[in-house]
């Protein structure tokens, strides 16, 4: 792991001050998406660091149109707005699509398990756009359903179709840093992804009363490989310190929040931190768009040979995606699985 290091710029003074305040830094991406020179081999070096050290990050510049973003929100907030009977027209079925009530979760995770009670929030799950004929919708493989959609909300399929391809596109366009970041070429994640496997969990987390130790969403680590949250105007959302306690993740306009899941954390052999989060009752209602990036279903992560050493020998036993997302969706809605 030292050669990755060798091989690659220092960090940026800004993020490293950052990283090492155990505050979320900002990085601009602009220079990547433009393929000016340097850029990608800067990045990666500033990911590596972030990543390696801390777990959570924002980005800027990063293409994906704000107008869009705040569609969405608004499209959000007309559905849950809507009467619960309507909202239960679409409840969530085996695949994670469709609306989830409130106390539905309490999240158990691969490397958090310290809820007790349900989450407070109410949310509404979205996968890939699939045909009725495609052949994942034919053999009812899990999570490769159809969407489940509103019909009485004129514009929202087609905002969130429009959402789920830049984001996508997004997803994309980091593949190389996180390549690079890791010792790997810039093009060596892409096969994996090349029909990626994305989650939209849409979340509505009410202003509203709690029992001491409730939340939300309890503190948890995300099942992906990576986590794209546009940022919501009102904040709510908790990072914890590695050195310990909890800082509250600041509101920086335009960014995009970006994490490490577990998945990613055990493709590089522990050597990218999955960071546990959680989001604390807001003084008003709050909504999040995010987008869980992932790649295809019998995508293996076996720790990468650039993450393995001897001081940091193999952590993990192979895994494919789709077990780890089945494993991870089970265990945080047992709840609504048993009908509680």
């Amino acid at each position: 792991m030292a050669d990755i290091d060798a091989a690659l710029p220092n960090p940026s003074p800004a993020i490293k001050a950052a990283v090492d305040r155990e505050d979320v830094p900002v990085l601009d991406i602009g220079s990547v998406l433009a393929g000016l020179g340097g850029a990608l081999a800067q990045a990666a070096a500033d990911v590596r660091y972030i990543q390696r050290h801390l777990g959570f990050y924002y980005i800027e510049n990063h293409g994906v149109d704000q107008t869009l973003i705040d569609a969405g929100f608004a499209q959000l907030r007309k559905f849950f707005d809507q009467p619960m009977g309507e909202k239960l027209k679409l409840r969530v079925n085996r695949h994670q699509i469709g609306y989830v009530p409130p106390h539905a979760s309490v999240m158990k995770t691969a490397l958090t398990d310290v809820n007790k009670k349900p989450d407070t929030n109410e949310g509404l799950g979205f996968m890939r756009e699939r045909a009725a004929d495609d052949p994942k919708v034919v053999a009812d493989v899990r999570f490769s359903g159809r969407n489940q959609w509103p019909d009485s909300l004129p514009g929202f399929r087609e905002t969130f179709l429009a959402y789920h391809a830049a984001m996508e596109r997004l997803g994309q366009s980091l593949l190389p840093i996180y390549a690079v970041a890791l010792g790997k070429p810039a093009e060596f994640f892409a096969p994996f992804f090349e029909d990626a496997h994305y989650y939209n969990r849409n979340s509505h987390y009410p202003a509203t009363d709690a029992e001491e130790g409730q939340h939300s969403i309890g503190a948890h680590t995300d099942h992906n490989f990576m986590a794209l949250l546009p940022m919501s105007a009102v904040p709510a959302l908790e990072v914890e310190r590695p050195s310990g306690g909890w800082v509250e993740a600041p509101i920086v306009p335009g960014a995009i929040v970006v994490n490490t899941g577990e998945f990613l954390n055990r493709w590089s052999n522990g050597v990218f931190r999955a960071i546990p989060h959680r989001v604390i009752i807001p003084t008003r209602d709050r909504y999040a768009l995010t987008f869980h990036y992932n790649p295809m279903d019998d995508a293996v992560a076996a720790p990468l040979d650039t993450c393995i050493s001897d001081e940091n020998p193999p952590q993990f036993d192979p895994k494919t995606f789709i077990q780890h997302m089945t494993d991870y969706i089970d265990a945080s809605y047992k709840p609504l699985r048993e009908g509680t």
